[in-house]
């Protein structure tokens, strides 16, 4: 796969459509990789697609209900003699309740034709309709079809939220691996010029006799230990930032962020961007998909109870021979008609019957499946507020160990100065202190990957704009 490297200004730059003002910022912003991730990611397009394929899946449901226009035409002639010549042309209009309404124009002519098709020369006008009577009447194939059609297109809508909700939480966790990994490796380099300038300090400190040359040695160790934890972070931060470059597409193209490219997170910001609206549950998209798909299930079983009553077709057509377009308000003589009637019913109703079971099944199953969703997704929000609070606290306490570890270095520095102190307690108080700030950078992460999910469990893009 080809890829490339661009720096987050360009990024920026084509997302937002600015000058070459923000060619020097070098940084990705939350914000701003959120509104990549929706415009540009294939898996968002794709799941666009779902709703796109809904659509058309309807206009083909709508379909059975396009007027259709008719000609035929059959004659015949044989050893010269012509025997009939016959031409029909109709339009049928199917409507949503089981009714059919019919408009022909025949026109017959022939030595040998058949009396029933004589029009004696003219044009033969006909208006009428048919009716489904019985099963017709209350639910159709046709009618439930299309009202099922625009069911699934509402509920695609609801599971492209979900499935674009899913995506951008996703992404929004890699981004604050991202920055997890940039802080951790800045805490490591800035001890390894820590640990670079003590080293110093204690080789010029040997060389004029105020140490021994095993506090050399032992400082020499403490640095190379501090580069080899920056290398890790390093090669840590590099990983995490390929897993955010998977998420950034510009063009159909894949983008791959370089070391230059660092990770701009404002946390006042993240809490304004990432602060969640308040929703009704019954609103959730997960419950409303649901909702869809068991009214779906609802039409199929009215139509399986439907097909219990018996197959009942009638047909009526009143015969002109005034073209209604010469003369509209001509005469509909009851006499001159065709009408029939059709009429069919199994006896055992076998098949009928266990598809209306079948049915009921399926709309129990659903029901029982939105009970469980809706307990499950008042459990989910219930937990992530819980941990939101809790790891609120626990960072808290985190920043305030920080804060008192970062004394206890600070003082045995000033011990180690004064010669009260050994070079081995300046290193574990130094040791504990990185412990406490990637403590601390771990927890303040977890708490925004909580805040991440709680907003994306409750807000979604039917409510807000993805484009």
């Amino acid at each position: 796969m080809k890829h490339f490297v661009y720096s987050c200004s360009f990024i920026v730059m084509t997302l937002l459509g600015s000058t070459t003002q923000l060619w020097s910022q070098q940084e990705l912003s939350l914000d701003n990789y959120i509104k990549l991730v929706k415009l540009h990611h294939p898996f968002v397009k794709q799941a666009q697609l779902q709703v796109a394929e809904s659509d058309a899946k309807l206009m083909q449901k709508r379909g059975a209900f396009d007027p259709k226009l008719i000609y035929n035409q059959k004659e015949k002639t044989f050893k010269g003699t012509p025997y009939y010549e016959n031409q029909k042309t109709q339009l049928v209009v199917p409507t949503l309740y089981g009714v059919a309404l019919e408009a022909q124009m025949q026109q017959a002519s022939g030595a040998f034709l058949n009396p029933e098709n004589t029009t004696s020369g003219q044009q033969l006008f006909g208006l009428g309709a048919s009716v489904e009577l019985g099963r017709g009447i209350l639910s159709n194939p046709r009618q439930t079809a299309l009202k099922q059609a625009k069911l699934f297109t509402q509920q695609a809508r609801e599971e492209n939220a979900l499935t674009v909700n899913s995506i951008l939480a996703t992404a929004g966790h890699a981004y604050l691996d991202w920055y997890k990994a940039y802080r951790s490796y800045q805490i490591f380099d800035q001890f390894v010029a820590n640990a670079a300038f003590r080293f110093e300090g204690v080789k010029k400190r040997m060389e004029s006799g105020d140490l021994a040359a095993i506090d050399s040695t032992e400082a020499r160790i403490a640095y190379n230990q501090r580069r080899l934890e920056r290398e890790n972070a390093h090669l840590n931060y590099r990983k995490k930032t390929l897993e955010v470059s998977n998420f950034i597409w510009l063009d159909n193209q894949p983008m791959e962020l370089g070391d230059e490219v660092q990770p701009q997170f404002d946390a006042e910001q993240f809490l304004v961007r990432f602060a969640p609206d308040s929703l009704p549950l019954e609103n959730h998209p997960k419950l409303r998909a649901l909702a869809f798909k068991r009214n779906r299930l609802v039409l199929e079983k009215r139509l399986q109870r439907a097909n219990l009553l018996p197959q009942i077709s009638l047909q009526y057509q009143w015969l002109s021979n005034n073209s209604p377009t010469a003369q509209l308000n001509y005469a509909l003589d009851p006499d001159n008609s065709t009408t029939g009637i059709k009429a069919a019913f199994p006896l055992f109703l076998r098949k009928e019957r266990a598809n209306l079971k079948l049915a009921t099944l399926k709309t129990t199953d659903v029901e029982w499946e939105q009970a469980q969703t809706r307990l499950r997704l008042q459990n989910k929000i219930q937990a992530l507020y819980v941990a939101i609070e809790r790891l609120k606290k626990q960072e808290q306490l985190a920043q305030e160990m920080v804060a008192d570890y970062q004394l206890l270095f600070e003082g045995e520095q000033k011990k180690f100065a004064a010669g009260e102190s050994s070079l081995f307690l300046v290193n574990t108080r130094e040791s504990r202190l990185i412990s406490a700030l990637l403590k601390a950078v771990e927890l303040s992460v977890a708490q925004k990957k909580a805040t991440l999910d709680y907003y994306y469990a409750l807000q979604f893009p039917a409510l807000e704009t993805t484009q």
